[in-house]
């Protein structure tokens, strides 16, 4: 779609939220004609998560905004995934399906490499005007913004259509009637290591919970779930040398990477919200990303679910305007399948963090029986929600002209 036959040419919008969802949205829209305002509450923004597993997915979108190259330096091609128990023994792997225009894999990388890039590439597009160190704090479904700065500064702006990719404690959310539910989940842990990961990208269902590590440059990004009171306590506690201790036994991985980590302040601590709304949008508010359909992070589909909401956002509008009517067709073919995707991961958050050793066992073995008979190319390829191929050719059409 050009430009000149695209229905968001010149038209007034703010995405609140500069993350992953925020900035491929403003980038999306701004490339196909729009008049951007980026919102960001932190002055100098930087990535939260520490590391990310980029699916094709996901990798269609930013490779169609063309980040492929800047990503590719710095991230590490996995072809599968593999799910083990506490011995390291496989249950399931789980390759990565070649869905065309070079998406055959997943990419690996650090959250700062990726938002870096974003970064650059939204202060490189025209269209977008960026405000750094503004906070929203009430908005309102006729456009409205209050802001205010960390120097006691305020206002107010206005706009066509204001998105909220501002995460799962979204102030734009609050401001419209999203009817939203949140149910709160388990707490995490995260890490960059300095020592390389074992091998690919590999996930242990351990007595502890869930452990896993993933190549990234310079070192393997590392994660746990806090199921076990004595990690939670630990982690709390930022006591590495403890957290070792525990996961000598149950993860040997995790324990290596724990004790090669220089000080318990680099533990990321977060509590995994599920967030449903029952409206995504509300006059000019509509929601995006974890504002709109927050979620556990078991398939590890939170910031590429974002990336394909702003993909089919930006190109619905594109073609059909920013009222009521597209913005509803918009929830209705993303609502569905994101929501499937919750229920798997908030399903496998429950099954993956079983303690009791039978239980676990049994466990184990029907998912190895499961693994033999079924399709895990169909599996993969349902929660990609989108082609990637058509993401990718989608994205690049909003450019076009």
């Amino acid at each position: 779609m050009s430009r000149a036959a695209s229905r968001l040419a010149g038209r007034e919008i703010a995405v609140v939220g500069a993350g992953v969802g925020g900035a491929a949205a403003a980038l999306l829209l701004a490339r196909a004609g729009a008049r951007v305002t980026l919102v960001e509450r932190v002055a100098a923004p930087k990535a939260v998560g520490a590391g990310i597993l980029l699916q094709p997915n996901g990798l269609g979108v930013l490779y169609g905004l063309g980040l492929e190259a800047a990503l590719r330096a710095h991230g590490c091609v996995a072809r599968d995934a593999t799910v083990a128990d506490a011995a390291g023994r496989t249950i399931v792997r789980t390759p990565v399906p070649d869905f065309g225009a070079g998406l055959d894999h997943a990419l690996c990388t650090r959250r700062s490499r990726l938002l870096d890039a974003m970064l650059d590439a939204v202060g490189r597009e025209p269209r977008i005007t960026v405000r750094f160190g503004v906070e929203v704090t009430a908005a309102w479904p006729d456009g409205r913004l209050a802001w205010s700065r960390a120097d006691g500064t305020a206002g107010e702006l206005c706009a066509e259509l204001v998105v909220g990719a501002d995460g799962i404690h979204s102030r734009i959310r609050d401001g419209g009637a999203f009817e939203a539910r949140r149910t709160p989940g388990h707490w995490n842990l995260r890490a960059i290591a300095p020592v390389p990961a074992e091998g690919g990208f590999v996930e242990r269902w351990t007595p502890l919970g869930i452990c896993g590590e993933g190549p990234v440059d310079g070192g393997s990004y590392v994660y746990a779930t806090m199921a076990a009171p004595e990690v939670r306590a630990a982690a709390e506690a930022r006591d590495l040398e403890t957290l070792g201790r525990l996961y000598d036994r149950a993860c040997p991985p995790l324990a290596r990477a724990l004790g090669a980590i220089a000080s318990g302040e680099d533990l990321l601590l977060n509590q995994v919200m599920r967030i449903d709304c029952a409206r995504w949008a509300d006059g000019r508010l509509v929601l995006l990303g974890d504002a709109a359909h927050g979620m556990a992070p078991n398939l590890g589909q939170g910031a590429n679910s974002a990336l394909v909401d702003a993909a089919l956002f930006a190109s619905m509008l594109a073609a059909d305007g920013v009222d009521a009517g597209p913005l509803s067709r918009w929830q209705r073919r993303r609502q569905p399948r994101v929501r499937r995707v919750q229920d798997v991961a908030g399903a496998l958050a429950l099954v993956s963090n079983v303690r009791h050793t039978g239980v676990r066992r049994v466990r184990d073995g029907v998912l190895r029986a499961l693994a033999r008979l079924a399709d895990g190319s169909r599996n993969v390829r349902r929660v990609q929600q989108e082609d990637p191929a058509a993401l990718r050719r989608m994205v690049q059409s909003l450019a076009a002209g």
